[in-house]
């Protein structure tokens, strides 16, 4: 039996196994294995199992220092893309160059908010080229590879014990690649790749929506999102994402914008496309398993045998925010995490009244997490799935952005000298503050 094993249920199973191969449960329920049947356990430590099964527990350390969890998974990704024998062999030789070089540069001088596995960033670095190069006919390859590295290496960095490791990334990479060279100007993170001129341009040009001509005054400000560099690059990289069911995970400190981030986006996604729908899903202290299944399963619908789905042709987008928030039980697990991985592992989960499988498709996860709240980090088995991406407090001039946008619009109907006031009020509120 080849699984994820939390180290509760070896507690409970009590498990006796000697050379006779039965297993021996708590409830003194004897399962004789055939010969050819192993039974292998996948934990992340033996802090709860019995002495009985520490004893008899066969320990491998299998460790990915050398990187070869991630060059077997590049090699698989790059022989089953469609592309041409010229092309792959690019592709081979930007992962030689870049990842090569800067996992163990990142592994000995970062820290990323919440700690992440290797093998994760380098799926989701394979996800996003996946998804960039089949819409549309890349010719700067190298810009393209250069741009998802960035994002997908370096997204999970912020300031951590003091030091701004995003910003030290960022000089790092500059001083250490010069080709393709970023501009001098900001940080690798303030540009997008413009694949038909083949450069690297700011974010900003990328906004094409005039929000303040939408806005009525009259509804919450929370019902609006305006752009920013900061919004723009992350709601670009989460679209691009979804596009490959990849899920992303939003970490920040309260107050920083990723849930209206997100609820921008999915909102954008919902009202402009056929394609999406959305459910909002709150973690709390208390959430469970199976409260967590009742509201999972409120927007599905039984399809053919035991396959469910949104209605259509729809793909529901879950959002998950506060992602670990849920309490620990004694055996430091959280059973609503559980479920979420048993679905993106395998894409089903049980009925409880019945105990029959339910294949659950069509479905995507977005995520949010505050690290410095709940139980700080989330089962690393879950985390895998995600793409890690660190949101930093606006900067004073995003935030002038968005007090503007809103204050001009409820002004606008003002006297010119009172509208001439917003700027300085503005800037003067945000200094006090």
């Amino acid at each position: 039996m080849d699984g994820d094993l939390d180290a509760n249920w070896i507690e409970s199973m009590n498990s006796v196994m000697d050379d006779n191969k039965i297993l021996t449960l708590a409830s003194n329920e004897r399962i004789p294995l055939k010969p050819y049947m192993r039974l292998i356990f996948e934990i992340r430590n033996l802090k709860f199992a019995t002495p009985a099964t520490v004893s008899r527990a066969g320990i491998l350390f299998i460790s990915d220092f050398n990187g070869y969890q991630w060059r077997a998974y590049v090699q698989s990704w790059i022989a089953k893309m469609n592309y041409d024998k010229d092309r792959k062999q690019e592709l081979q030789t930007y992962f030689n160059t870049y990842v090569e070089e800067a996992l163990p540069h990142i592994r000995r001088n970062f820290k990323y908010l919440i700690p992440v596995v290797e093998i994760s960033m380098v799926v989701s670095l394979c996800k996003l080229l996946e998804s960039i190069l089949k819409s549309q006919e890349v010719k700067g390859l190298a810009y393209v590879f250069v741009f998802c590295t960035v994002w997908c290496l370096g997204g999970g960095f912020d300031e951590k014990d003091g030091k701004q490791y995003r910003k030290e990334f960022s000089n790092w990479w500059k001083d250490k690649f010069k080709a393709p060279r970023f501009p001098t100007k900001g940080s690798v993170f303030d540009y997008y790749v413009d694949i038909e001129k083949s450069t690297f341009e700011e974010w900003s040009k990328l906004n094409t929506v005039d929000v303040s001509s939408s806005i009525d005054t009259s509804k919450s400000i929370a019902q609006y999102t305006v752009p920013t560099q900061d919004t723009i690059a992350v709601q670009f990289l989460m679209k691009k994402f979804l596009q490959v069911n990849h899920s992303p995970l939003l970490i920040g400190q309260a107050g920083c914008g990723k849930t209206q981030i997100t609820k921008g986006l999915l909102n954008e996604l919902t009202t402009t496309t056929d394609e999406y729908l959305q459910q909002i899903v709150n973690f709390n202290y208390f959430t469970d398993s199976a409260l967590l299944q009742n509201i999972l399963e409120q927007q599905l619908e039984k399809r053919a045998g035991r396959t469910y789905g949104p209605v259509g042709k729809y793909k529901l987008v879950y959002f998950i925010d506060d992602l670990n928030m849920p309490m620990l039980d004694k055996y430091e697990t959280q059973s609503a995490i559980a479920l979420v991985r048993q679905h993106k592992d395998y894409e089903h989960w049980y009925d409880r009244a019945k105990l029959t499988l339910k294949d659950i498709k069509s479905t995507l996860y977005v995520a949010a997490m505050n690290p410095t709240a709940g139980s700080f980090v989330v089962n690393p088995r879950l985390q895998r799935h995600f793409w890690l991406q660190a949101i930093q407090f606006p900067e004073t001039q995003s935030l002038f952005v968005i007090f503007s946008t809103f204050l001009n619009k409820h002004f606008g109907k003002f006297k010119s000298n009172v509208q001439e006031l917003l700027a300085p009020l503005i800037k003067s509120t945000l200094s006090l503050h």
